[in-house]
């Protein structure tokens, strides 16, 4: 059954009466006392703030900046370019077989690449690569190392591999401090001559200008077919230069391509 609770009455005890109810157990309601008025808040006007300066402001005017900038300017100082320097000039071609130059090209003796092959229609060919001096050292392995094997590869893909005859003859640059050296061209002509070739693959910028006697680049050497001592030659590059510029693969291809056509019509 649910009954209302009378409401509770502030009652004035004095501090006996009130010890006595508290030890009877009975609970004493204090009437709260009166909250304190609110203070009177006097508004205080916030200090103005200065607005920061634009990030496109000129720091002319900011006196701040000015007198900073009177304190540490120091005169401009002028600097100089540089002197133009002349370029060297650039020392004359020693492509050719001199007696009184610092070198002198040697060509190594002839030597079988592969099997030959006994086609009536089989094409003879001589290579004449340039190599570095110790080629002339005996024996001399053409396919040894990184560059030997792309050589292989070369060669292989224009058929040297089963042509009538494929050999191959090393162009050195060698030293020549003492002034005497090999005839290059009674060189050049008894390999010729031994190699009886249809076609002759020259490998090499300096044995290319060596073997011509030209001064050209040879990228004005390529693409042509020229004549050593009446046989049929092409130009081309060498492996060692294509293992260190390999996009250039595509112009030795060419050239292997234009030597196979000029062997073919032999």
């Amino acid at each position: 059954m649910l009954t209302e609770s009378a409401p509770k009455t502030s009652l004035s005890l004095d501090r006996r009466q009130r010890a006595m109810l508290k030890e009877m157990g009975v609970q004493v309601w204090q009437p709260l006392a009166k909250a304190a008025p609110p203070l009177a808040v006097t508004p205080v006007a916030a200090p103005a703030l200065k607005a920061p300066p634009s990030a496109i402001d000129s720091e002319a005017a900011r006196p701040d900046v000015q007198a900073a900038s009177r304190t540490i300017d120091v005169p401009k100082q002028v600097v100089q370019a540089p002197k133009a320097v002349a370029p060297a000039p650039r020392a004359p071609s020693t492509a050719t077989n001199t007696t009184s130059g610092t070198s002198v090209w040697r060509i190594g003796k002839l030597q079988t690449l592969y099997t030959p092959q006994s086609l009536a229609s089989a094409a003879r060919w001589l290579v004449l690569m340039e190599s570095p001096a110790s080629a002339l050292q005996e024996p001399f392995k053409p396919f040894d190392g990184d560059a030997g094997k792309l050589l292989d590869n070369m060669l292989r893909a224009a058929h040297l591999h089963t042509a009538g005859s494929a050999m191959l003859a090393t162009l050195v640059r060698a030293n020549n401090a003492g002034g005497s050296g090999g005839d290059l061209t009674a060189e050049l002509a008894d390999v010729l001559a031994s190699a009886q070739a249809d076609v002759v693959l020259v490998m090499g910028r300096l044995a290319a200008q060596a073997m011509l006697q030209s001064t050209e680049p040879l990228a004005a050497l390529r693409g042509q077919i020229h004549r050593l001592h009446g046989a049929k030659t092409i130009m081309t590059i060498d492996p060692a230069y294509l293992l260190r510029n390999p996009l250039d693969k595509a112009k030795a291809w060419d050239d292997l391509c234009l030597a196979i056509s000029v062997a073919a019509a032999s």
